[in-house]
């Protein structure tokens, strides 16, 4: 992974980044073609309603 992140950088592409905290954010993020996902774990909690 970090090999297509330099060889991206040294193209001058940007990385493009996000956050999901459920796997649908996580889904829609990788459809729309996204390099890096961040998974957060209170995700859950507030499908649970806690927060």
């Amino acid at each position: 992974m970090m090999n297509k992140f330099r060889a991206m950088r040294d193209r001058g592409e940007p990385i493009i980044g996000g956050g999901a905290g459920t796997g649908l954010s996580a889904k829609c993020e990788e459809a729309g073609g996204i390099d890096l996902i961040v998974i957060y774990n209170s995700g859950r909690y507030r499908m649970a309603g806690r927060g």
